[in-house]
């Protein structure tokens, strides 16, 4: 029977398309909703079956780890999420949106425990019995403090890593050797002290921010892969310390993971089961998104979830066909048209421009009639969700300056242009990908309400990303607000980050730097306070035309087990909770699948 859990949650999928496909055996009459409740004991075994993409890129030495997506699955990082504190234990978050630096919600993966004894130095102790796969040219062996500070000086030093370019050095490095001078920002020094410590020296004020940069935001693999090898040139060569195994790849057709069968971690709700329950987990790779729904429906794969999550326009759908399904909604990452403040000749310099282009779109009609009502008014750069509670201040509560920017009045938008010396409006270009033409389309006709003729110029995705991240665009574009998903990086603020779409250079959000890297875990309610505070200023500039955020639903099937529509845990790991939830195969067979 239908089981609904209402969580708001994240993504960044917008799209796509209905699809006519029945819900196959198993489809049932809707009976009375009842509560879902948890499982009652974990079951080891199975394969999971998802949606998945193309392997991509491999090798994090020449790519961004983030890029290098089987990372999540195959290596381990010094800190996680706290899978007690979950929805699936205490219930403390929701994992909407990860730990959002929240320290209280994370807890050590191939760290034990790690100290603070002073400002300036940061010590992870290190759990002893961690083994990499038992594939060449690591065969298994155990996990050492050497392999974390090889790891460290890396991804410091090496110019495709991403915290070289959050925190560059002042010179590229090659892949070993000391940690080089540059960011203010940047550990200076890293070395083990023993077998199993590592110590990280790092300027007190970014002492915060570097423990959870290194903590849970930076991958160890085993270092002889490069010192040795010519790294990882094809999937076979892919060896780490994680829960899965990239076992298998076929192009155009599946990614297998197996379990590692000599992974370190237990449950810590249930103790004594080692993870990962699940013995293997199946991406499929299936591009058409009617293709996908169909094989969801019939339950040929087990979940819609995360990057997969359906509209409400396949979700009414979906559930209509089959009832037995559970689901969750959650809020996707809204999407802005954003212009160029850095250059003074352009009118977005002016914020009564950026102003009056808010004022002419009516946000409310599109919330209405666009997303007929699935969704929420303001959801950058906080959403109201469980996991932003510390954040979000409700639009009601925000000042006049931000207020009248959800407020539809094209007159007084025409006043604002002409105050700017545009009293005939202008003309622009916006960039964007096919994707979203439609969208634009509707802010394009506003817009022209009040004379502003904006040409739109359609990219294939590759070539938008590419833009976006060299600045390409000469005057706007439209796409997600990235911001949402990690507010202690300032990726949409802070000057120099790719998701930095309007060039914006403002050193209100380098105190606002200051005190993240400085109080997130030493004064956790000034960098909460502070985040808030910095969220009503970031509207008030008006840097995009802030659109409203609409719903998406993750699904699943109820053999899927301790799985609660989560979606992000700890910094940026959308895929690490795959290690705690599992199936059970007899209630699939008795709903005749």
């Amino acid at each position: 029977m239908a089981k609904k859990i209402i969580w708001i949650l994240v993504s960044c999928l917008m799209v796509l398309s209905l699809v006519m496909a029945s819900c196959g055996p198993g489809e049932v009459e809707e009976e009375e909703e009842e509560e879902l409740l948890p499982p009652t004991e974990p079951k080891h075994g199975g394969t999971l079956e998802i949606i998945g993409g193309e392997l991509g890129a491999i090798d994090p030495t020449i790519n961004q780890a983030i890029r290098c997506g089987h990372m999540q699955w195959t290596s381990s990082e010094l800190m996680q999420g706290d899978w007690s504190k979950g929805p699936q234990g205490t219930g403390e978050t929701a994992w909407d949106w990860g730990f959002l630096g929240d320290i209280t919600l994370e807890s050590g993966e191939l760290a034990e425990s790690w100290e603070l004894p002073d400002d300036e130095t940061i010590i992870y102790n290190l759990r002893k019995g961690i083994y990499y796969h038992d594939k060449p040219p690591a065969n298994g062996r155990e996990l050492t403090a050497d392999d974390v500070v090889w790891n460290i000086q890396m991804q410091f030093n090496y110019p495709p890593a991403w915290q070289t370019i959050a925190y560059p050095p002042t010179e590229p490095a090659v892949v070993t050797g000391e940690l080089l001078p540059g960011d203010p920002r940047r550990p200076t020094s890293v070395k083990a002290l023993d077998e199993y410590t590592v110590e990280v020296k790092v300027p007190a004020a970014s002492q915060a921010i570097m423990l959870l940069e290194i903590g849970d935001n930076l991958y160890t693999n085993p270092p002889e892969c490069w010192t040795e090898g010519d790294g990882w040139k094809s999937w076979e060569d892919i060896v780490g310390s994680g829960p899965w195994i990239l076992a298998d790849y076929v192009t155009g057709s599946y990614v297998t993971y197996e379990k590692h069968p000599n992974y370190f971690e237990s449950d810590p709700i249930h103790p004594g089961n080692r993870w990962p329950y699940l013995d293997a987990v199946k991406l499929l790779i299936i591009p058409d998104r009617s293709s996908q729904l169909a094989a969801f429906r019939t339950a040929k794969i087990d979940m819609m979830a995360g990057f997969g999550a359906v509209t409400v326009e396949e979700f009414e759908d979906t559930i209509k066909r089959c009832p037995d399904l559970e689901w969750s909604s959650r809020t996707s990452t809204p999407a802005v048209a954003a212009g160029r403040v850095d250059k003074a000749g352009l009118p977005f310099y002016d914020i009564r421009v950026r102003q009056a282009m808010n004022l002419a779109v009516n946000q409310k009609e599109i919330l209405r009639d666009y997303l007929k009502g699935e969704g929420v008014m303001l959801g950058y750069p906080f959403a109201p969700t469980k996991g932003f509670e510390k954040f979000y201040t409700p639009l009601e509560e925000m000042p006049e300056e931000v207020q009248m920017l959800f407020t539809y009045d094209p007159e007084r938008a025409r006043e604002l242009l002409a105050e700017a010396g545009y009293p005939d409006g202008f003309k622009t270009t916006i960039v964007c990908t096919a994707t979203s033409a439609d969208e634009v389309s509707m802010l394009k006709a506003y817009l022209a309400d009040v004379d502003i003729d904006m040409e739109i110029q359609t990219v294939e995705s590759g070539q938008w990303f590419s833009m976006r991240a060299e600045k390409a665009f000469e005057e706007m574009s439209y796409g997600v607000a990235a911001g949402l998903w990690a507010p202690f990086e300032q990726l949409t603020t802070k000057r120099g980050m790719v998701e930095n779409v309007a060039c914006i250079d403002d050193p209100y959000f380098d105190e606002v730097g200051k005190v993240i890297g400085r109080d997130m875990v030493k004064d956790p309610e000034n960098y909460f306070n502070t985040m808030k505070e910095a969220a009503v200023y970031e509207l008030s500039l008006a840097w995009a035309i802030w659109m409203p955020c609409r719903y998406l639903y993750n699904m699943w099937w109820p053999w899927v087990q301790n799985y609660y529509g989560i979606s992000w845990s700890g910094w940026a790991n959308i895929s690490d909770w795959y290690k705690g939830i599992w199936i059970d195969p007899e209630m699939k067979k008795s709903m005749g699948y």
